[in-house]
């Protein structure tokens, strides 16, 4: 499998019991499509999940960060509007193939298998629209993308709620909070980026006060010792 999914596999290993969730699950009979895995619930309804991870897209976006030169912002753009085209095409067809009530919920969920990928799929907003793509996929597709941190959360609270009889409709409710959890995690990691921006400042200050102050001192050594001073200069 690729790298995504086994990071997926190793999530699902560590958070749930082998009995509740299967690898390589053929939803539609009369197809070859097997959905990467799905979550048992309760009555034998299936939770699919699937991972996604386009690195050539991800890949332009870090070159694009690290240029200085003009074009720079264009070709960032351009490549997360290009990550955001790629998850849309996911999403429906992650919809098409793999939900089919009542043999699997109404929504399914795409493992997104690092943080900065979540960050910029979290922070993603349609040019035209202004909609956050998270909630698009949710709107039109029935599809919550999850980073390692929001999909360890939700696998934790399912684990919790399997004992449970309502254990289904615990799942949606941690559906539905886990949209409030993706936008607080984009907040976040805002939050990081203007404290790092701070700090850059903070320390050029620093280093601004360090010069200046090494200059005061110069300038008292030479009050002190007259005979120090270079007059030729």
């Amino acid at each position: 499998g690729t790298v995504a999914e086994f990071s997926l596999a190793s999530l699902l290993k560590d958070l749930l019991a082998p009995s509740q969730y299967l690898s390589k699950v053929k939803i539609k009979e009369g197809t070859k499509e097997n959905v990467e895995f799905a979550i048992r619930l309760p009555k034998n309804v299936l939770l699919p999940v699937d991972s996604h991870f386009p690195v050539s897209i991800l890949d332009k976006i870090s070159e694009a960060d690290s240029r200085k030169d003009k074009d720079a912002k264009k070709a960032q753009e351009k490549a997360r509007k290009d990550l955001a085209s790629a998850f849309r095409e996911k999403a429906d067809d992650i919809k098409d193939k793999y939900i089919l009530p009542p043999k699997t919920t109404s929504f399914a969920l795409v493992y997104a298998p690092t943080e900065s990928l979540f960050f910029e799929l979290s922070n993603y907003r349609d040019p035209v629209s202004k909609e956050l793509l998270l909630q698009e996929l949710k709107r039109k597709f029935n599809i919550t993308i999850l980073g390692p941190t929001t999909l360890s959360v939700f696998l934790q609270s399912l684990h919790m709620g399997f004992e449970t009889l309502s254990v289904q409709e615990r799942s949606m409710k941690i559906y539905e909070d886990l949209k409030d959890i993706s936008h607080r995690f984009g907040q976040h990691f805002n939050q990081i980026a203007l404290v790092h921006e701070t700090l850059e400042t903070a320390m050029k200050q620093t280093a601004e006060f360090g010069k200046s102050a090494r200059q005061i001192r110069r300038a008292l050594d030479n009050m002190k010792e007259p005979e120090a001073i270079d007059v030729s200069a």
